[in-house]
């Protein structure tokens, strides 16, 4: 692939025989008598390509296209162009591939602020709804012990289940005599060892939530949205071309995190979903321990859809 830096902006050609035809090109320029005026283009290829100074004409696969200050154009490789243009070419170079960052930058931002329409109506569909985001996370909240509106023995649950990673709701009780024979028999010890090393109680599995990813660190729908929604503005308002180096880097860097963060946002929306219904979360009611836990759980429950 060869890419050209033009008034134009970048062109990108993928045949070297495109570069042969270009006026002033010759695959033959003596070093000694010849001083570069800029660097035009760069390019890669699987197939190897002579080197265009008639003092080396070594094949290789990567290197610059160079234009002379008496018209001609030819191609040379990195160590080349160091060894005979010294300090000049590296500062060439140096331009060269930081107006290609900046113009592939523009048209990556540009590709984005064209589908700024979409992705702002798609971020808006998943803020509004009487189940959207704000309510999804409101309710995370809750469960997780955030707002402190529900029964602690409850936020407990989800929070160990959250520890555990793998949304499994567990109790612990006592262990019988047949649980401790067999796991002592599993630990192979006896007497003082066993009374030290095995437990009186066992750990059983009484449920498993469906969307779990939505309780999960650092899954929070406004911390995703704040990943996402700044950064839209900012697009929406940009003018893109009239950017400055520094603001277009960070602009460019914001925007290579915007599909990840979209991706986030609708994984976690999805979850959130599939936790809020009234089955799922029920499971949660067998931790309450009074009736008045119960009956504040019962409010919860029957804001949930079914």
């Amino acid at each position: 692939m060869i890419t050209l830096n033009s008034e134009r902006g970048l062109v990108r050609i993928a045949s070297w025989d495109d570069i042969e035809s270009v006026p002033g090109f010759t695959a033959d320029i003596d070093p000694k008598t010849v001083k570069l005026k800029e660097i035009i283009g760069s390019y890669t290829f699987d197939a190897l390509i002579p080197c265009g100074l008639s003092t080396c004409h070594q094949p290789h696969g990567n290197g610059f296209l160079v234009a002379a200050a008496d018209g001609r154009v030819t191609n040379i490789g990195r160590i080349c162009g160091k060894k005979h243009f010294d300090v000049e070419f590296t500062q060439m170079s140096r331009v060269f591939l930081a107006a290609v960052r900046a113009q592939q930058n523009r048209e990556f931002l540009g590709e984005l602020k064209h589908r700024l329409p979409n992705i702002t109506a798609e971020v808006a569909a998943f803020k509004a709804g009487e189940w959207g985001a704000a309510w999804i996370n409101t309710r995370i909240n809750q469960l997780t012990g955030k707002s402190g509106s529900l029964p602690t023995p409850i936020v407990n649950a989800v929070r160990q289940a959250v520890r555990r990673g793998d949304g499994a709701l567990t109790i612990q009780r006592a262990a019988t005599k047949e649980e401790r024979e067999a796991l002592a028999a599993a630990a192979d010890v006896t007497g003082l060892e066993r009374r030290n090393r095995i437990s009186d109680f066992v750990e059983v599995q009484v449920g498993q939530l469906d969307g779990f990813a939505a309780l999960a660190p650092g899954n929070g729908l406004r911390d995703v949205l704040g990943a996402i929604e700044p950064f839209l503005a900012t697009l929406s308002e940009a003018e893109i071309d009239n950017l400055p180096d520094k603001q277009l880097r960070e602009l460019s860097k914001a925007g290579s995190e915007l599909e990840p963060n979209l991706e986030r946002l609708r994984t976690v929306i999805g979850a959130g979903k599939r936790l809020l219904v009234q089955q799922n979360v029920q499971q949660l009611s067998q931790f309450a321990t009074s009736s008045a836990e119960s009956r504040l759980f019962a409010t919860f429950l029957r804001d949930l859809p079914n």
